[in-house]
């Protein structure tokens, strides 16, 4: 028997749904890829590029989805309760597969992250580049706030399992700390220590110091939570008593934490590395 006779026997009736489904699935296709080159032509930067088009796609292809269900509502509904018992089974078997759709709505409308946010996950940490219904996509960074070159997925299904720190959740501008090992033979000059971290810290910031603190006050302001003020701030971390740690929290631009952390700490180690000026031998007097 010819495989068009076979698909007729198959599906009686049917044939004007299953076009009308081709031509949905064509017409999504199409849709995502004119977005793309519509998007491709432009002149805005490649991380608004990215959002747009993720964007586009997910609410291209939900509004195709939602269409294909309203045209195949009156068949599903005839075989539901046959379908129960196969549903049932199916629902176990690909228990994973329904925790990633259910991981995807919780971002949708929770929205914990979005496209271009630095977040920490699962011993994972990168910036989020792509978001769909079953996996999201980061370009791994390292500890420096580098780029490594690698891209790393998992499964949306484990957001609802496993706790995420986003890095950048108040916008342009972020909280960044800034650790900074010291020699225990060097505790006697913590003041000179701090001080120096304070200039350091405060000529690298000098330029968007005061849009960082409007940034933070605005925000504390619109989402009625106590925000951190912007400024810097130094403090020791001690918990360890053979290493002392010089913690400098900074406000940067995400993009520029790791540009911020290098010179931050360039200029308080050569800082701490002059010899102190109770160290500097004073000159004898002649006889």
């Amino acid at each position: 028997m010819p495989l068009f006779e076979r698909l007729t026997t198959t599906i009686p009736g049917q044939w004007e749904k299953v076009i009308a489904t081709a031509l949905l699935v064509g017409m999504g296709l199409l849709a995502s890829h004119l977005w793309a080159r519509y998007l491709s032509r432009g002149e805005i930067s490649a991380e608004k590029r990215r959002i747009h088009l993720v964007w586009a796609r997910n609410v291209i292809w939900f509004v195709v989805l939602l269409i294909m269900v309203s045209v195949w509502a009156s068949t599903l509904a005839g075989f539901a309760l046959s379908l129960a018992a196969v549903a049932g089974a199916m629902l176990v078997v690909s228990k994973e597969l329904v925790m990633c759709v259910h991981g995807y709505l919780y971002v949708t409308l929770v929205q914990p992250f979005k496209i271009g946010d630095v977040i920490e996950f699962n011993q994972l940490h990168g910036r989020v580049v792509d978001i769909d219904m079953f996996a999201t996509t980061l370009v791994e960074l390292d500890r420096a706030g580098q780029r490594t070159g690698k891209m790393v997925e998992f499964p949306n299904g484990l957001l609802l399992t496993h706790p995420l720190k986003n890095a950048s959740p108040n916008g342009v501008f972020a909280l960044h700390a800034i650790c900074i090992p010291v020699p225990l033979s060097m505790a006697q000059d913590l003041e000179r220590i701090e001080a120096a971290a304070m200039a350091a810290a405060d000529r690298t910031t000098s330029p968007w110091r005061e849009d960082a603190m409007d940034h933070f006050r605005k925000a504390a302001e619109e989402n009625f939570i106590a925000l951190p003020s912007g400024k810097t701030k130094v403090s020791w971390d001690f918990s360890d008593p053979e290493h002392l740690v010089l913690v400098i929290r900074v406000a940067s631009p995400i993009t520029e934490r790791p540009k911020v952390e290098q010179a931050v700490f360039r200029d308080t180690w050569h800082a701490i590395h002059q010899p102190s000026p109770s160290a500097v031998p004073s000159a004898q007097p002649q006889p």
